[in-house]
């Protein structure tokens, strides 16, 4: 019964965080303000901060003021009917754009395609579904494990909120990140990080002990997946960035996330938690060797995006772009030079 529950919402609901993020994103285009559009993950991590730990503080307290017939479990689910209930009426006032230019052009395909021509983009597309496959086996088991180990709510509503926190808190020193170490470096130690997650959960000794592990995560996500957004920005075509953006996020949490559900599930049936947790961390070593390995053989000059380069208007260009376009004016004149040194030592 709770399986066809699933199955249900799941189905109704497919489409509803989609919509929600276009329609908002297209509202920020009319009225000029795409600019904030980027920093809205923020409050979503804070929302979910708030509620994993509300509702946990709420049911870890339960038997104080409720009586002992109702079970924690129907709390939890109450609770989240009680969300969605005050979604929905939040969302009558949610402003609404539609713009009067239809795109019929099928930007899935097209977005695949881009990820497709590129091989930097096919590694980081491999490593983020990797990823989405280990990161399943720390969001279906890890309460099942910290309950083993004696964990209240509280405790599992504080592990989400100590990783999302992670994740906001290092999003303040992603320039000087960026700027000091390499794309390919950032990638190695967010893999690295996960797979010394995963390991130290194998070996979880106390139910607390999760909250200093989750600190982890800034790195393991948050900023893999900045690396990731890198990736994006330089292959995009104009109009292509959101597209691109929802594709990866589909492979990670929907196409990775489900096989690594359903193997996750089948190992732990057969094997137990702390060996579901070894092996991905193993796996996730071994894609690490052969990601650096790949990545080692790639060109590693930065390509130009001419296509992007064309589509902008320098009279909008913000002062925080003047770096941009300076790397950009560079990067040309390096390929100019380039291209006559092969011209004139006879090298096509």
């Amino acid at each position: 019964m709770v399986l066809g529950a699933v199955v249900l919402w799941e189905l109704l609901a497919t489409s509803l965080e989609w919509t929600v993020d276009e329609s908002l994103y297209e509202f920020l285009d009319f009225v000029d303000a795409t600019d904030r559009y980027g920093k809205l993950w923020i409050w979503n991590y804070l929302g979910a901060s708030v509620g994993a730990c509300s509702i946990a503080v709420f049911v870890d307290q339960l038997n104080c003021f409720l009586s002992s017939t109702v079970t924690r479990l129907a709390v939890h689910f109450y609770g989240y009917a009680l969300l969605i209930t005050l979604s929905l009426l939040v969302s009558v006032f949610f402003p609404i754009h539609v713009p009067k230019k239809t795109d019929r052009v099928n930007k899935t395909t097209k977005a695949l395609a881009l990820l497709w021509s590129d091989g930097r983009a096919i590694l980081y597309t491999i490593t983020v579904i990797f990823t989405g496959m280990a990161g399943s086996a720390v969001h279906n088991f890890l309460f099942w494990h910290m309950q083993d180990r004696g964990s209240t709510e509280l405790y599992m509503g504080l592990s989400v909120a100590v990783g999302l926190l992670a994740e906001v808190l290092l999003y303040f020193f992603k320039g000087k990140l960026l700027r000091t170490f390499s794309s390919s470096k950032i990638v190695a130690v967010s893999l690295s990080l996960l797979a010394v997650q995963l390991l130290c959960y194998s070996f979880l000794w106390t139910a607390w002990s999760v909250l200093l592990i989750q600190i982890l995560s800034a790195f393991s996500s948050g900023a893999l997946w900045w690396v990731v957004n890198m990736m994006v920005d330089d292959i995009a075509t104009p109009g292509m960035e959101r597209s691109l953006h929802a594709v990866l996020q589909g492979l990670c949490y929907g196409g990775g996330a489900s096989l690594g559900s359903f193997a996750g599930g089948f190992v732990v049936k057969h094997f137990g938690l702390a060996v579901l947790y070894r092996a991905c961390c193993v796996c996730l070593v071994l894609w690490l060797f052969l990601f650096l390995i790949v990545q080692s053989k790639l060109p590693q000059q930065k390509k130009i995006n001419y296509s992007r380069l064309l589509a902008a208007d320098s009279s909008d260009m913000s002062d925080s772009d003047e770096n941009e376009r300076d790397w950009l004016v560079k990067a040309m004149k390096d390929e100019g030079f380039n291209r006559n040194w092969s011209q004139q030592h006879g090298i096509n």
